[in-house]
């Protein structure tokens, strides 16, 4: 179709349908972001974790829109760019799902720098592009390998994680009692072996894993008390890892993140192999610096390490970077027709 003639259908719907937003969608191994780009109004907050919560309070609908069906799907990921808030940083950054908020999503943050420095919002610097973006969590670090104009990877230096308690037993409905190990890497993650559950990390396992995985998020907020040392507003197990055991020679591992609205990643998950780093370490199975290329359900892999240790109040803490690849996958103009029964979307 002529170009012009594009732009002026593009005028006429907008014309139309003036409640518009604007997205980016890409994948990171697998895992789809949905990035809004376009279409809100300036986000009030001195600081992303307030704009989170106002979002949250006032402007819900705009994740539910995105991440529910006809529009999104209960596995869908979402991403609000906003202005930094902070000396230094480039652009912020609200994760968003089917069912919550969370804190702080790697593999959304590895697309969202991948597409901003491609679609040329964020200047492209070669060999390296570095990147900071302030987040709910905290400020995080990105560095992009560019070359000809196209982003390889990008790596993510994600908010200090930490073990907060291990061997915690849990009673799951119709199941029994396992032991979980509780992580916290931006919110908290309960990490279960599959030695306990006895099924395997595949793609045919999915939904065995997700009901078990919801069993034991819904387990775990009733029968433990977590809070974070430094965020008191901290409070629930949001994530459950299952991981299979680290191959020492090989350095490799493989896990299955299950979250939000009965979802399984597709990716490895960047915060889930900074949670599998993380208690690694405490254990005494992995050293600073060390790599280790986790894998996903898929097969798709990120690669790992532990940068330094640190503390998160009076606990022992590490800092975790995460290396991925995201690709675009599309460019979306979504409208809200006023007759519309389903403006908020819908699950099922």
């Amino acid at each position: 179709m002529h170009s012009a003639r594009l732009a002026a259908i593009t005028r006429q719907l907008r014309d139309r349908f003036p409640d518009w937003l604007l997205t980016i969608d890409s994948h990171t191994a697998g895992e789809p972001t949905r990035l809004i780009v376009g279409g809100i109004p300036p986000i009030p907050g001195r600081t992303v974790a307030d704009k989170r919560l106002f979002l949250i309070n006032e402007w819900d609908h705009i994740r539910l829109r995105l991440t529910r069906e006809p529009r999104g799907h209960r596995d869908m990921i979402a991403a609000v760019v906003t202005e930094p808030v902070t000396d230094g940083a480039d652009f912020g950054l609200i994760y968003m799902d089917a069912c919550r908020y969370p804190y702080l999503c790697g593999h959304a943050t590895i697309g969202a720098v991948t597409t901003l420095i491609e679609v040329g919002i964020v200047q492209a610097v070669e060999p390296e592009t570095f990147v900071t973006i302030d987040t709910p969590s905290g400020p995080v670090e990105a560095t992009a390998r560019v070359r000809a104009g196209k982003v390889e990877s990008v790596a993510i230096r994600l908010a200090p994680s930490f073990v907060y308690s291990v061997d915690q037993p849990l009673d799951i409905p119709g199941w029994g009692r396992i032991l979980v190990d509780m992580v916290c890497v931006g919110g908290f993650f309960a990490m279960v072996s599959t030695q306990q559950i006895g099924l395997e990390l595949n793609p045919r396992n999915a939904g065995c894993l997700i009901e078990l995985g919801m069993r034991i998020i819904n387990a775990a907020n009733e029968q433990l008390i977590v809070r974070h040392p430094t965020r008191p507003g901290v409070t629930t197990v949001d994530v459950v890892e299952f991981y299979e055991p680290l191959d020492p020679q090989e350095g490799q591992g493989l896990g299955a993140v299950i979250y939000g609205e009965s979802h399984v990643d597709r990716s490895p998950c960047a915060t889930g192999t900074s949670a599998k780093m993380t208690l690694l370490h405490h254990r005494g199975q992995l050293a600073l610096n060390q790599p280790l290329i986790n894998a996903g359900i898929l097969g798709t892999t990120f690669e790992g390490r532990l940068v330094r240790e640190t503390k998160v109040g009076d606990l022992p803490a590490v800092v975790p970077e995460v290396r991925g690849s995201a690709y675009i996958t599309g460019i979306h103009q979504f409208v809200l027709d006023p007759r519309d029964p389903f403006q908020e979307g819908f699950l099922i």
